[in-house]
């Protein structure tokens, strides 16, 4: 906390961030500051409650404070704060400390933060931009702005879409450019810039709170013994013997012997950790470095590396609606496409995460032709779904922030998954109908079924029609979809999407759930709409990538 020069006692919050923008008043909506600009927005700044007594103590809860209507991004707006208080709080959130703290403001914006961590897949790495490509392969070096501006409008017609050319920041700068000027092809290159907009795809990851190091028995004398009798404060009657090693993190588990008669440690069983690096993970002040037995040390051994270096063992990946698949997958993961530089916010409605341009479910099968298939479970943005609703960017307070891909995140998604596939070995993606998509949510979903049923395949097929890849069909072997599995809190329940067949939000677990579903729901091979991936477009897919924006392509 900080005491400001009024008096006033202050903290910063990244907890609430979801939610502040909610609560602002209208025209106060956060706006990018110069220092942690993607970050000073999710950071609340919030004040301090006294007790009775005046005074403030250093832990606190949810209760001992409230909201002060600002972010760190728009403090300086702030009518009842002095300009002293403004200068005082940025100068303390500009401490390293605090610059640590509001780092977390990038990811898990929970109480659980602790316990996940953010896996991030290459696949966006495999995205190039077709403008920057047309304009390097371009045998004009130099030329007026009025003839770049034309150039740039024939890219536009021969494929490079007006989307990419405005992120780009092309367009403004051209605005900039008299008619007359001269400008090279190097000048204009450098103008293009798409950090803003940069695309992250990652899974969750949760750490198990009682994950433990993997311990293996051994049972030898450990080597440099001058060393670890100084780590460990030993004489040189003492040996050290090694009994327990994580192989992975080299964490060291051993016990303490000694030969001489009347020597303090001779009547006991001394065991003791070591680190990574061989230095000592102390019990407590009376014991100093040793432990009384084994599953003492063992277990401190795996707390110290949780707390001093984030390493946790039986990781898996955190998952929210795995309900909401076809039966028999495995593998199932959610992924997440972000824009984490952006200079604007969005918060949707399924993740935690700011920025998320679009989420994908997806999970590993494979068809009755023995074919290993990536399969796109659901493919989903709330950013551009809020903004075909709401508009975007206008001058209301609860407008959507502007963002890119807003006609083809559909095809973004698949973009991102084909590279996915092609690098991990799968013979081809598939995805469920409109239809099954319907039936899952139990309501008509007309958009949805225009996703499925004709923006992927359009997409798909002429990314693959230079490869001869077109998009055909799979047999995949499920449960008959007429049921669904859906939860409610902690209980799960049982349902189809007409009405006629319901259970009572009942069971206590998913599994129980899905057993009662496979007793009404018959096995059967489900037609599925495919591409696979023939050796040329794995090629193309692996070497160079597909575009950023846009289905052109050349083989």
């Amino acid at each position: 906390m900080l005491s400001l020069p009024s008096g006033r006692v202050v903290d910063l919050s990244s907890d609430r961030a979801k939610y502040h923008a909610l609560r602002l008043p209208a025209g106060s909506a956060p706006h990018a500051s110069c220092n942690h600009p993607q970050l000073h927005a999710v950071v609340d700044v919030v004040y301090r409650h006294a007790d009775g007594d005046g005074v403030y103590h250093p832990r606190w809860t949810e209760h001992d404070y409230v909201f002060s209507g600002h972010t760190l991004a728009t403090i300086r707006q702030a009518a009842d704060w002095s300009a002293a208080d403004k200068d005082a709080l940025l100068r303390w959130a500009d401490s390293a400390q605090q610059r640590r703290i509001i780092e977390t403001a990038r990811r898990r914006l929970r109480e659980d933060q602790h316990y996940l961590s953010t896996k991030t897949n290459a696949a966006p790495r495999h995205l190039y931009s077709l403008l920057l490509q047309r304009l390097s392969a371009l045998p004009l070096a130099r030329a007026s702005a009025r003839q770049w501006r034309a150039t740039i409008d024939n890219l536009q017609r021969s494929g490079v879409r007006e989307e990419e050319i405005v992120w780009s920041g092309l367009r403004r700068f051209m605005r900039g450019q008299a008619d007359t000027t001269l400008l090279d092809k190097a000048q204009i290159l450098a103008a293009i810039d798409f950090r803003s907009i940069r695309l992250e795809l990652s899974t969750e990851q949760r750490w198990g709170m009682d994950g433990n190091l993997c311990f293996e028995e051994v049972a030898q004398r450990m080597p440099h013994q001058v060393v670890y009798r100084a780590a460990l404060g030993l004489d040189a009657s003492c040996h050290c013997i090694l009994r327990y090693v994580d192989g992975r993190y080299n964490y060291r588990v051993g016990v303490v012997k000694t030969l001489a008669d009347g020597h303090p440690m001779a009547l006991n069983k001394d065991w003791f950790v070591l680190d990574s690096y061989g230095r000592s993970v102390p019990c407590d002040e009376r014991h100093g470095p040793f432990y009384r037995n084994s599953e003492s040390a063992m277990r401190a051994a795996s707390d110290h590396a949780r707390a001093t270096y984030g390493i946790h063992r039986g990781v898996r990946f955190h998952t929210r609606f795995d309900h909401l698949t076809l039966a028999g997958g495995s593998d199932y993961r959610e992924w997440i496409v972000s824009l984490p530089d952006h200079q604007r916010l969005f918060f949707g409605a399924h993740h935690i995460d700011h920025n998320v341009l679009l989420h994908i479910r997806s999970s590993t099968r494979v068809d009755t032709k023995g074919r290993r298939l990536l399969f796109i479970e659901e493919l989903q943005s709330d950013w551009h779904q809020s903004g075909q609703r709401l508009g975007y960017d206008t001058d209301a307070w609860g407008s959507v922030a502007n963002a890119p891909f807003k006609k083809e995140w559909v095809a973004l998604g698949v973009k991102l998954m084909l590279i996915r596939a092609s690098q991990n070995g799968y013979d081809g993606i598939a995805w469920p109908s409109g239809e099954i998509q319907e039936m899952r949510y139990a309501s008509a979903l007309q958009p949805i079924k225009r996703h499925y049923d004709r923006e992927i395949p359009q997409a798909l097929d002429r990314l693959g029609r230079p490869f001869q890849c077109a998009v055909g069909s799979s047999r995949i072997v499920t449960l008959d979809p007429w049921l669904n599995v859906n939860r409610t809190r902690d209980k799960w329940a049982v349902a189809d999407d007409k009405g006629r067949f319901r259970t009572r939000p009942r069971y206590r677990s998913h599994s129980e759930a899905m057993a009662v579903l496979a007793r009404h729901a018959r096995r059967i091979e489900l037609e599925v709409p495919s591409l696979l991936i023939n050796p040329a477009l794995h090629r193309q897919l692996t070497s160079q990538g597909l575009p950023l924006f846009g289905t052109s392509l050349d083989p």
